[in-house]
């Protein structure tokens, strides 16, 4: 069985390898990464299946039975672990589950049922951003504002856009996932398929919220857990592609975005992803989501392979790739300094 855990943190900068011979593609990248990172552990990933269904219904059980003062602790952990639901249809999505797109969808769509979220319709949204990643004229997924919308903007639109996309950005991630309901009203990719998982996502709601008042309350046992997985879902996406100027420990050149004209794929997926270190119990129950540099290079590379992926490309190239640690003041320098697109700086605060 694949051993993930072989270590638990990034290499220290000093270790990272400096480099002054920079790929050309993906291809290039592909090279330095070990020789297996796009092999399937067919094991291993039923048994991600099981664990992460069962570390769901004991965090319910958690629930069920605390005290009434330990119900912010039981819904945290209970929200992260659904969460991992997620993950397991991340990976199905990009085919890195199994060999088979049946399989993948089948297990996909029933993973993603109790979150409500329709399999079909977030694999076309989420393709376009890892096409896209930073694309200031194509991605979708966090891009900061130009100074030209800024400055058409009255000031209750400038305050509502400056939480949105600052200090309460993880409450945008529920818009987010309601627009996935709307995509076979303005797309015509793949929309039989994505109906179909929309009224997978709807069963899916109805029967994980007729449980949860079986259980005695909606508000307890779905909707509390289900903004937890909605703050952390918004979270890993906001981190992966924002980081304030000068803050990676390793490599000081802005992260930002680009115009389509300065823009590579290259850039968007290896220069300005961002990993960044969780506490180790989050990266537990969320399948090392946030071991995210590798997966930009290839998506195909299943969750357990991300970690050695990682440190592979942090000794190729680690002098160019940015790294973060999560914590208060990775959340406050971001969410109140990255609003704006700058061309030189990557990013800018609002200015009111």
């Amino acid at each position: 069985m694949t051993d993930q855990n072989n270590n638990t943190k990034l290499l220290n900068p000093k270790e990272q390898h400096s480099s002054s011979n920079e790929p050309d593609s993906f291809v290039d990248v592909m090279k330095v990464l070990p020789k297996d990172a796009l092999k399937v552990d067919h094991v291993f990933a039923w048994f991600t299946v099981f664990r992460v269904w069962a570390t769901v219904f004991i965090s319910y059980l958690m629930l069920y039975h605390c005290p009434w003062y330990l119900l912010p602790l039981a819904w945290v952990f209970a929200g992260t672990a659904i969460t991992g639901l997620f993950v397991v249809g991340h990976d199905c999505a990009h085919q890195s589950f199994s060999g088979s797109w049946l399989l993948n969808e089948i297990v996909g769509t029933i993973c993603m049922m109790p979150l409500v979220f329709p399999y079909n319709a977030w694999d076309l949204t989420h393709s376009n951003h890892h096409s896209h990643a930073n694309n200031l004229e194509r991605d979708h997924l966090w891009k900061p504002l130009t100074k030209e919308q800024v400055g058409k903007m009255g000031k209750l639109v400038k305050f509502v856009n400056y939480y949105m996309y600052g200090p309460l950005f993880f409450e945008s991630s529920i818009f987010h996932h309601a627009y996935h309901f709307v995509v076979p009203f303005v797309s015509r990719k793949k929309r039989m398929e994505v109906t179909r998982s929309i009224i997978f996502a709807i069963i899916g709601g109805y029967i994980s919220v007729s449980l949860a008042l079986q259980l005695g309350s909606f508000f307890k046992f779905w909707l509390v857990p289900f903004l937890v997985f909605q703050f952390w879902l918004s979270t890993f996406t906001y981190f992966h592609h924002r980081l304030p100027p000068g803050y990676s420990p390793n490599n000081p050149t802005p992260v930002g975005w680009k115009t389509e004209k300065d823009w590579s794929k290259l850039y968007g997926g290896l220069y300005a992803t961002v990993h960044v270190d969780y506490p180790s119990w989050i990266e537990f129950l969320v399948l090392d989501i946030n071991w995210h540099l590798p997966h930009h290079v290839s998506s195909r590379i299943p969750w357990y392979r991300l970690r050695e992926c990682t440190y592979s490309l942090l000794k190729a190239y680690g002098d160019k790739l940015h790294t973060a640690q999560f914590g208060w003041k990775l959340w406050r320098e971001t969410t109140t300094t990255t609003h704006v697109y700058d061309e030189k700086l990557g990013y800018a605060p609002m200015k009111w």
